[in-house]
């Protein structure tokens, strides 16, 4: 027989070569898709907590704009108006959901207090309010923002 010089020397690839090619291609598709899914829910929650916040900052907001008009009864008419606001959960507050992320089961409560800590009355001035909102996350998880400020009666 004639050895074939050809055969001897060639160099291709073995099925092993391409078997472990394949699984450190695999490996590196892997790592590189949880990381992208972990991410995309990192920003997920993030967008919430800032529409949370937003949530927050327009309650606030109007508090401050209300203030005015309980001037000469502050802090007792906006206590009385925050009372009745919380009983409906803020719904005027609560972000549009034309142009912000929806948040589930989303509820708003204001409490007040005076600056010993101790639930703000009548006699109070300045109050301070927080202002918090609890929502769930698209898996179900509980999640909040709170605003806190000082109100006074100028």
């Amino acid at each position: 027989m004639k050895n074939f010089r050809f055969l001897n020397e060639e160099r291709g690839v073995t099925l092993i070569e391409i078997t472990l090619a394949v699984a450190i291609f695999a490996g590196v598709i892997g790592v590189t898709a949880q990381s992208l899914m972990s991410f995309y829910i990192s920003i997920d929650i993030q967008e919430q907590r800032m529409e949370g916040v937003r949530a927050c900052q327009s309650v606030m907001d109007g508090l401050r704009e209300k203030r005015l008009e309980f001037k000469d009864n502050f802090p007792e008419g906006l206590l009385t108006w925050i009372e009745t606001n919380n009983d409906n959960s803020w719904a005027a507050f609560k972000a549009d959901n034309s142009e912000h992320v929806e948040l589930a089961d989303q509820t708003i409560e204001v409490t007040c207090f005076n600056e010993a800590g101790e639930t703000a009355d009548g006699g109070d001035n300045p109050i301070v309010v927080h202002v918090t909102t609890n929502w769930s996350d698209r898996k179900g998880r509980p999640l909040s923002a709170t605003l806190v400020s000082m109100l006074t009666n100028e």
